[in-house]
């Protein structure tokens, strides 16, 4: 709810009270806390009615996304809110303010599951024509918003590539509207869409621009986003920072939340610091939690899957198994796949601890099925992620631009709190900052570019690596599809490669990958890329090339390493080779193993040969 309230957009008109409006505005813009928030709707509250009709609709719309229908009380009020709030703005003929209604009814509807109604209140909004002849700063805002409650829903129904269009076209609109608080905060939806794809470094870097566009806004949506971030490193693998981010934002949650907030991330530092076998640590954490009052419904539940790993962790059995029918218990269909498949495996290694070797094979069995489900669905889901990319490079300057400003802005808050005799000073040590900043940012950008282009090449030959050569074949394929063009595959291997090292050593085996490298470099056209994709095998991209002329160029490359001798102990050596020309239809795996199986044919066949 709150994260609603804070995308929630600057709507007050020119002709509205300075009083409402400004209030209105400053809670929408990012500048005060939830709690803040709520005071300053009671007060205008008690204030109303007002003598323009506006003012009354203004504090309306504001008041639709303090609404909270999740439970049977909550869809109540809220309808009766619709009752009373829908004459008010629609006396007050303000078509921004009808949208903006709209838009929270959409939000509160998908909150509710019923995405059918949301879209219904969103159509009239999102279906304008041209988006590019609206100048209207609120406008665009209400439509930008209109689009992330779009996003929400296409989310939640899978439509991944369907919520990123809809998500980045309402960062687009903040970005143009100049509301950089909500351009900020739909980073953060484009993140979700790239944590649910398993893409976590995307997902990544797109809160690190969140994080720090936030800074200047209130503290809440800092350790918000942070939460969200260490979320991001934990499904990663990368539970050390997971860690450090909870620990740097426990005493802010601390003092806005309530208990069950609290409890939350105390809950997650003791599961992590299990699973690092960190039990001295964890123990702490869930002394601290027996100190707390705990009501929501899944904050216990996870409660209880973490106790029951803490003691299976110490050996405490029957109190794990105590809190495992707890868990048993509760409404397990409305789970998310990670917490059924960490109930399994917590089910099975009870059972395993307790000798029930039939409850921990039909755990062993559902989990199988589990992972080999998700492993499928990452392998898909990747794919799209690596497509829904958001402008990477401009990422990439736009983190330094922020750390740029972020930095700034700490040291002229510090200097501020001063005597104002240092504000001369100040300034001038600001512009000074500012340019070394600005020189250090340029400086980091281009190091870091030229490390992206290192991280791309072999280290032993200075060719392609695995990861760049398979990337270009999936570039060409692409290509290919898209152009009816066709192009070729060869895979390489040295002959006897291991009898070489064994022989001579390690060192000369290097000499021999580097001289057969240059020898093929030398042999292809400067369009055909070669990459080495293992020890000694290769993977030549021919683009725009048949089946007939890739032959005549693997023979080429056949002969010159058979001619030629190579390392300083003039070592002669040969090379098998496998030749495809790529289907119109097939993936890139399908085209890796076919290549393959024709290399396995020309070693088969006695080696020295090219088999296509």
């Amino acid at each position: 709810m709150i994260r609603i309230l804070c995308l929630l957009l600057f709507f007050a008109t020119n002709v509205a009270a300075k009083d409402v409006q400004s209030e209105i505005s400053r809670a929408l813009h990012g500048y005060t806390t939830y709690s803040e928030s709520v005071e300053i709707l009671a007060r205008l509250e008690k204030q109303m009615p007002y003598e323009n009709a506006l003012d009354d609709a203004q504090v309306m719309a504001f008041k639709c996304w303090f609404s909270n229908p999740s439970t049977p009380n909550g869809i109540s009020e809220y309808k009766q809110f619709l009752e009373t709030a829908k004459p008010v703005i629609h006396q007050a003929n303000n078509l921004n303010l009808i949208q903006e209604l709209a838009v929270c009814e959409a939000s509160q509807e998908y909150t509710q599951g019923n995405y059918q109604k949301a879209l219904e209140h969103l159509k009239p909004i999102i279906n304008i024509p041209s988006l590019d002849e609206i100048t209207s700063s609120k406008k665009l805002s209400i439509i930008a918003l209109a689009h992330i409650v779009l996003n929400r829903i296409q989310l939640a129904k899978g439509n991944y590539q369907e919520a990123f269009d809809s998500a980045k076209t309402a960062y687009q609109l903040f970005e143009k509207a100049g509301n950089d608080y909500e351009k900020a905060l739909a980073l953060k939806e484009i993140a979700d869409i790239h944590i649910a794809l398993y893409n976590y470094e995307l997902a990544i870097e797109q809160l690190k621009r969140a994080k720090l566009a936030l800074t200047k806004f209130n503290e809440q949506e800092q350790y918000k986003v942070a939460d969200q971030l260490a979320y991001a490193y934990e499904e990663k693998g990368d539970l050390i920072k997971a860690i450090e981010l909870y620990e740097s934002i426990k005493k802010d949650v601390r003092r806005f939340e309530s208990d069950n907030g609290y409890a939350y991330i105390l809950i997650k530092l003791t599961e992590l610091n299990i699973k690092l076998n960190s039990l001295s640590q964890a123990e702490s954490y869930l002394t601290e939690l027996n100190t707390l009052s705990v009501t929501d419904s899944w904050i216990l539940t996870l409660y209880n899957f973490t106790k029951s790993e803490w003691y299976l962790a110490t050996a405490q059995l029957q109190a794990a198994l105590s809190s495992h029918e707890k868990i048993t218990a509760g409404q397990q269909q409305s789970w998310p796949e990670s917490l059924k498949e960490r109930y399994l495996n917590l089910t099975s290694q009870l059972a395993a601890a307790t000798g029930d070797t039939s409850l921990q094979i039909a755990s062993q069995q559902q989990l199988i099925a589990l992972i080999k489900d998700k492993q499928q669905a990452i392998a898909n889901n990747t794919l799209i992620s690596a497509r829904l990319n958001f402008n990477y490079e401009q990422q990439i300057l736009e983190i330094s631009r922020l750390e740029l400003e972020s930095k700034l802005q700490q040291k002229l808050l510090a200097v501020a709190e001063d005597k104002s005799f240092w504000q001369g000073l100040t300034v001038m040590i600001t512009c000074v900052c500012l340019l070394l900043f600005a020189v250090y940012t340029f400086k980091q950008v281009r190091q870091k570019k030229y490390f992206e282009i290192l991280a791309l090449k072999d280290e032993l030959t200075g060719i392609a690596n695995r990861r760049a050569i398979l990337n270009l074949k999936r570039s060409v394929m692409l290509q290919n599809k898209l152009n009816q063009q066709v192009s070729s595959l060869i895979s390489i291997d040295i002959d006897h490669f291991k009898a070489v090292n064994d022989q001579y050593g390690h060192d000369i085996g290097d000499e021999l990958i580097i001289s057969i490298t240059n020898t093929i470099v030398q042999t292809v056209r400067c369009s055909d890329r070669v990459g080495r994709v293992g020890g000694e095998e290769f993977l030549i991209v021919l683009e725009n090339q048949s089946l007939e002329h890739a032959k005549d160029i693997a023979e080429r490359i056949r002969l010159s390493v058979a001619e030629k001798e190579h390392t300083s102990f003039s070592i002669s050596a040969t090379i098998s080779l496998g030749v495809i020309e790529i289907a119109p239809n097939e993936t890139s795996e399908q085209a890796a193993k076919r290549v393959d199986l024709h290399l396995y044919e020309a070693k088969r066949g006695g080696r020295n040969a090219v088999y296509s």
